[in-house]
């Protein structure tokens, strides 16, 4: 289920960056696919599934605040926020500070460009979000 997980992560990096939105329809079968493994797998979700609906709970509101500021997109919050229910607390500040360092990297390329596409369109932001959390979840497929 995580690998799965992993893989869908790694899809909303191809539709963050065609179109600088993170479908409804992706991020609905994240968070299904969680309650899927909630429900028939709860070693795949995390020691403690409740703890994960938390991280994801804290992580909406965050997400909710940093759009409002507008400083992140709207769908990249919704991301942060399913990502959180599959990372849990155990490997959620992990994720968010490879989250930190790939998003200090997108926006130094994004200054770095002239007229680059990412000041006209945006800066992709799930290519800061998804490395991080598919990586951790793939190392806890492979560990289980």
């Amino acid at each position: 289920m995580a690998c799965a997980a992993s893989a869908v992560a790694v899809f909303s990096l191809w539709t963050d960056w065609r179109s600088r939105e993170v479908p409804h329809w992706l991020l609905g079968g994240l968070a299904l696919l969680w309650g899927v493994a909630w429900a028939f797998a709860p070693g795949a979700v995390g020691d403690e599934p409740q703890a994960g609906l938390a991280c994801g709970a804290i992580m909406l509101a965050l997400g909710f605040v940093l759009h409002l500021a507008g400083w992140l997109g709207a769908g990249d919050g919704k991301l942060l926020a399913v990502l959180a229910l599959w990372l849990g607390p155990r490997d959620l500040a992990m994720a968010l500070f490879g989250t930190a360092c790939l998003g200090l990297a997108l926006l130094i390329v994004a200054w770095a460009r002239p007229q680059g596409d990412f000041r006209e369109r945006g800066i992709p932001f799930a290519w800061a979000i998804a490395p991080p959390a598919a990586t951790l979840l793939l190392a806890r497929a492979v560990a289980a």
